[in-house]
């Protein structure tokens, strides 16, 4: 994959979204990246076994947390054993499931125990296998009122899982970050593999991938999905709905140049990250406009709260904030000048809240012109 350039820079979204939750997971990327494999059937894991993969994760994130600041994740109590090669893992069925549930859930983790996974190494091509995640899942025991579901893992397996590799300055480099909710509310199976590599380039704004390779790292067999067609119907596009408004990151399939063709078949695909502007920021233009209405503008409360409707849908959108910005100063200096005339503007706020009132139409309207042409 190759970081795309500056005309694909992440682009923020025109809505603020408020996000389900904000509990940040890290992994290193080699997770990310990694190819897992069932021993019984193709077609890579299954929506419960994703959940069960993301929960184990998020249990690993003390220890994680202690790697990035160079710390012997090894000495943490939680991970002390028994066996020395062994470390035991607590997950809360409830995490991923509902009661009725639970049994296919620790079914879910058995198969996922016996999944080979293939992670890449940072520095090379080469890449590790992990020929057996679990060696040992525990049945479900209630311990305080809550279902927890212990599973081991060989302490070289878990070290590929939780160990961040560092650069050349010694600082932890190459790890994805991610929001543990919005993975586990994924509906499409692909949808927690494919947010955590555009987690994974969210500061470059953007990623160029073969529709091959693609396929591959989401565990999809050479044989399915053979026709782009195909696999946008059943993959991207389900997992773009899972994502879009409902994410800290996500894509738009329909986005000019998202497609690259060669002889009429798409070979690469180019994703321009989405970034949305959360609610705080909105909020903070927001305060911040009416502040000058009622300085500036001697705007009164009735007035005030008609600004704020009116301006609230389009502050998301940090052009538009500017551009307002720039509206209000352009009407603070007209009314000035006019105030040397023999025409003054006599009511100040009733002018400048007609004035806002005109402008956000004009902006309405050329945008919905501008999504009808697209």
């Amino acid at each position: 994959m190759k970081p795309t350039n500056g005309k694909n820079a992440t682009r923020k979204s025109t809505n603020a979204v408020i996000l389900p939750g904000c509990t940040e997971l890290y992994q290193p990327n080699r997770v990310t990246y990694g190819r897992g494999k069932l021993h019984r059937r193709e077609g890579g894991f299954t929506l419960m076994q994703s959940r069960v993969l993301i929960t184990l994760i998020k249990e690993l994130q003390e220890a994680v947390l202690a790697s990035m600041n160079g710390k012997d994740w090894q000495a943490l109590p939680v991970y002390l054993s028994k066996e020395n090669n062994l470390i035991r893992v607590p997950i809360r069925l409830k995490d991923i499931a509902h009661p009725r549930q639970y049994r296919e859930v620790y079914e879910a983790a058995l198969e996922l125990g016996k999944a080979s996974i293939e992670l890449p190494s940072a520095i090379s091509k080469e890449y590790y296998c992990i020929a057996t995640l679990f060696p040992r899942v525990e049945l479900p025991k209630v311990i305080n009122g809550n279902s927890i579901m212990y599973v081991e893992l060989f302490k070289d397996a878990a070290r590929k899982l939780i160990e961040i590799d560092r650069t050349s300055n010694d600082r932890p480099g190459y790890f994805t970050r991610y929001l543990y909710e919005v993975a586990m509310k994924a509906t499409n199976k692909y949808t927690y593999k494919l947010y955590m590599i555009i987690a994974s380039w969210k500061q470059k704004g953007g990623f160029r991938i073969s529709f091959d390779e693609l396929k591959q790292l989401l565990g999809i067999s050479a044989n399915d999905y053979t026709a782009y067609k195909e696999f946008k119907r059943r993959v991207l596009l389900p997992v773009q709905k899972d994502l879009e408004g409902k994410s800290d990151c996500w894509f738009n399939c329909a986005a000019e140049g998202f497609e690259q063709r060669t002889n009429k078949s798409v070979q690469w695909l180019n994703f321009k990250i989405i970034v949305p502007t959360p609610a705080c920021v909105v909020n903070g233009r927001l305060n911040h406009i009416l502040h000058l209405l009622r300085t500036h503008f001697y705007f009164n409360e009735e007035e005030t709260k008609t600004a704020a409707t009116t301006l609230n849908d389009l502050l998301s959108n940090e052009q538009l904030y500017q551009s307002f910005l720039q509206k209000l100063t352009s009407l603070n200096e007209y009314i000035r000048m006019a105030a040397r005339t023999a025409n003054p503007v006599n009511n100040i706020s009733r002018y400048v809240l007609k004035s806002i009132i005109g402008w956000v139409n004009n902006k309405t309207v050329t945008r919905q012109a501008a999504k009808s042409i697209n």
